[in-house]
């Protein structure tokens, strides 16, 4: 069962991170300025002052996490019990690029007038064979054959980076 919870506190001015909503999101890497590997505490304590943060506790396979959702979820990462972030995604209104064409909120058409291949690999949509930043197929989106297939207006919210290969 998962346990939410808001934090609130003052940020450590030790350390300060930039961190922002418009980074470029560099694949394998980080997104807004937080990165794989990182530290969840540090990261949070370095943000209060300037964005709202939630947490909840969540099991999965039999490990705990703590997933931390930044001003609504427009940057979201999942944190082991050691507190190493371990899983990285950003959703509207983040407004940073990957490749300086690819964003949350893309719609197909975007994506197949800007990329040359597109597959889909563990339920995610690699692009360009990038297998270090993929999205997340959208709820509504559950048997097609082939990308093409699916409609122009189709919208891409949730881009992770990590690594498919």
């Amino acid at each position: 069962m998962a346990t939410k919870y808001d934090i609130h506190g003052r940020g450590n001015d030790e350390g300060d991170r930039v961190i922002g909503l418009d980074l470029e999101i560099v694949p394998g890497k980080s997104i807004g300025g937080i990165c794989l590997g990182d530290n969840a505490d540090d990261i949070v304590w370095n943000i209060l002052d300037e964005f709202d943060v939630q947490a909840f506790d969540f099991d999965n396979f039999g490990m705990k996490y703590t997933c931390y959702r930044i001003d609504g979820g427009a940057i979201s990462f999942s944190a082991n019990e050691a507190g190493n972030i371990v899983s990285l995604c950003c959703e509207p209104p983040y407004t940073g690029r990957f490749d300086k064409r690819f964003y949350p909120g893309i719609t197909a058409g975007e994506i197949k007038a800007r990329s040359k291949r597109q597959e889909l690999v563990g339920g995610y949509l690699v692009l360009d064979r990038n297998y270090l930043a993929y999205y997340a197929m959208p709820d509504e989106i559950d048997d097609f054959d082939r990308f093409s297939d699916l409609d122009d207006d189709v919208v891409f919210n949730e881009l992770y980076v990590g690594n498919l290969a």
